[in-house]
């Protein structure tokens, strides 16, 4: 717990009374640490705020290149973490602990957030920082992932919208300007001047509502549609949002790491005067790259763009130096330990590290009533311990049997009139059709429907039989005719993915929510998952799958890495055993992990 007076003289909290200081004290848990130990680590997620009531924290950071640098010291009184207390985004540097001792408050961020749920009026009197307030007033989107922060959310410039508004002013206009002419400018003559000065007054006064009416309507959805376009660039990836209302829904996106240049193209006085240009974002592996048209101040994004680049690089660099060192010193004594005559080492090897955890699915969109029956019967989306499959959407199937349904329909209903008696059947006037012609009438029709019913189940197992699949670890495109006669399956390992796009195009599409589904592949080519459910909840779905397995990958590739370090280091340690430059180790219990290997839960960002 923190003393009030000393909340007091923190400016985040400057602005709240002592009832509320008196709530948030007791959030506060003291941590005493020594020299070296390990506060917050850089890359790993924020999740809480310091207090330093005594001591000397190092403020360390690591470059793409594998470079440490220390970038300062903190002294007591002081604090930090303020940004990922309320936005939880990763660290951007290591802090440790440099003096002999250190003492700390601590203020989780999970606790935090609950108290500002319960109690709405404290997160009003937080004097938070505008930086920060910027990152939290960003429009949230529901495709975010957890950790995911919008850094630039913006539109097409006004100029954009102004320039599309030309033609329908053009139009307003020249209707008014006609109902005025009308009114003001022809002089009604004739036998009955009263009636024709009615007309033209009906005429001016037309002219002038379709004038009217034209500005309104035609204003109005132009500035819908530019609301509805989105250019968002956060700390994971370059989006580009394309709709229109009921008609059209696009987004088309590349992951950060797949960036690889951002052109700027820009000509013409417009674009000089008022501060705006065409950004092209470059992707790996990509045939058509992520435009941002129109673009506002398109040198704060070029800027937030590549100022995510080299904070993945460096982050990428600090991982691949923290899983090199991980388990070295277990290893070591594994290889060194000595053994007895029964095989068995004298020093009991270090506990296995835990497994991790199995992929956790995302909170999906939920089905209505309507469409969780549709789901179970036709197996739209099914999801398993290990994989999810989607078919094309129900609608796709409807469009594929109505015609052998209604001939299947139109069958029966033939079958049921005659039946009933409703329209006997008869040729040349009363005579009613022999036996064996009825009985050659009722084959030809058992036929038709035999017929009719085998084009219907084709084109249902048709529909049925294709099948896009993503596993832990890969991407399957399954296209199978009925009855086998031709298969083809297409697929492709998660880490060879690199840009997702969907469209959904047509009122239908965006009422029952489904689309196409485009997947960029390195050397893999494109996959297209064509009308599937909820494309916006797959690209989510994929893009965890793939960051999973991208994280497996690395894990053995650390392992791979360290045991070929071993084997030189074993190599070397031999030849100077054989020198007696070296003795054998003595068995001895295993040591506890050094310092820098311990770590506390905490924020990295110095703010």
């Amino acid at each position: 717990m923190i003393p009030v007076e000393r909340l007091k003289t923190i400016p985040l909290f400057a602005g709240l009374d002592d009832e509320q200081l008196a709530r948030l004290a007791p959030l506060f848990h003291h941590a005493h640490h020594k020299i070296g130990d390990i506060l917050t680590r850089q890359g790993d997620p924020g999740d809480a705020f310091f207090v330093l009531e005594n001591g000397i924290l190092r403020v360390r950071y690591i470059d793409a290149k594998d470079v440490e640098r220390v970038l300062g010291y903190l002294n007591a009184p002081a604090f930090f973490g303020e940004t990922s207390l309320f936005t939880g985004l990763h660290r951007d540097v290591t802090i440790d602990v440099f003096s002999n001792e250190a003492d700390l408050l601590k203020l989780p961020k999970n606790e935090f957030d609950e108290l500002l749920n319960a109690h709405p009026e404290i997160r009003e009197a937080l004097s938070i920082r505008p930086e920060v307030q910027q990152k939290l007033a960003k429009r949230l989107f529901p495709w975010l992932s957890a950790g995911e922060i919008v850094l630039v959310n913006t539109r097409r410039h006004w100029y954009a919208l102004a320039k599309r508004l030309v033609i329908p002013t053009l139009i307003a206009v020249a209707l008014l300007t006609a109902a005025l002419v009308v009114h003001q400018f022809l002089d009604p003559t004739g036998s009955d001047p009263r009636a024709a000065e009615n007309i033209f007054s009906t005429i001016s006064t037309v002219l002038l509502l379709l004038g009217l009416g034209w500005s309104l309507l035609a204003g109005a959805w132009l500035g819908l549609d530019w609301s509805n376009d989105h250019y968002v660039v956060t700390n994971k990836r370059v989006v580009h949002i394309e709709k229109v209302v009921f008609f059209f829904d696009e987004r088309e996106e590349a992951l950060i790491e797949q960036v690889t240049n951002v052109v700027e193209r820009g000509t013409g006085w417009a674009q000089k005067i008022f501060d705006f240009t065409n950004l092209r974002v470059e992707t790996m592996g990509r045939q058509i790259d992520v435009n941002f048209d129109y673009a506002p101040r398109s040198e704060r994004i070029r800027e937030r763009i590549f100022e995510q680049i080299n904070r993945l690089k460096d982050r990428a660099a600090l991982e691949k130096r923290e899983r090199m060192r991980a388990g070295i010193r277990e290893d070591l004594w594994q290889r060194l330990a000595p053994a007895d005559i029964t095989g068995k080492a004298l020093i009991p090897p270090p506990p296995p590290a835990p497994a991790p955890p199995p992929p956790k699915t995302i909170r999906r969109v939920r089905f209505s009533p309507v469409g969780q029956r549709l789901n179970e019967m036709f197996g739209l989306e099914v999801e398993g311990p290990h994989q999810i499959t989607w078919r094309k959407h129900w609608f796709v199937l409807i469009e594929r049997v109505d015609e052998p349904l209604v001939a299947v329909a139109i069958l029966l209903v033939i079958a049921f009139i005659h039946i009933a008696g409703i329209i006997p059947v008869r040729v040349l006037g009363p005579l009613i059709l022999s036996l064996t012609t009825q009985l050659l009438l009722v084959a030809i029709w058992f036929i038709l429907l035999l017929l009719a019913g085998f084009w219907l189940w084709y084109m249902y197992e048709d529909w049925k039989n294709d099948i896009y699949r993503v596993t832990d670890d890969r991407i399957v495109d399954i296209e199978r005719s009925p009855l086998g006669i031709e298969i083809k399956q297409s697929e492709t390992t998660l880490d060879r993915v690199q840009d997702i796009s969907y469209v959904r195009q047509g009122v239908l599409a965006m009422i029952f929510n489904f689309g196409d589904l485009v997947i960029e592949t390195a050397g893999a080519g494109k996959f297209v998952f064509y009308d599937i459910r909820d494309p916006q909840g797959a690209i989510q779905e994929i893009f965890r799958r793939r960051d999973v397995h991208k994280s497996g990958q690395q894990r053995e590739q650390a392992r791979q890495e360290r045991r070929e370090f071993l084997d030189w280091f074993m190599e070397y340690h031999r030849f100077l055993l054989e020198q007696g430059e070296l003795h054998p180790l003595k068995p001895r219990a295993a040591e506890p992990p050094a310092p820098e290997e311990r770590s506390n839960d905490g924020d990295g960002e110095i703010r």
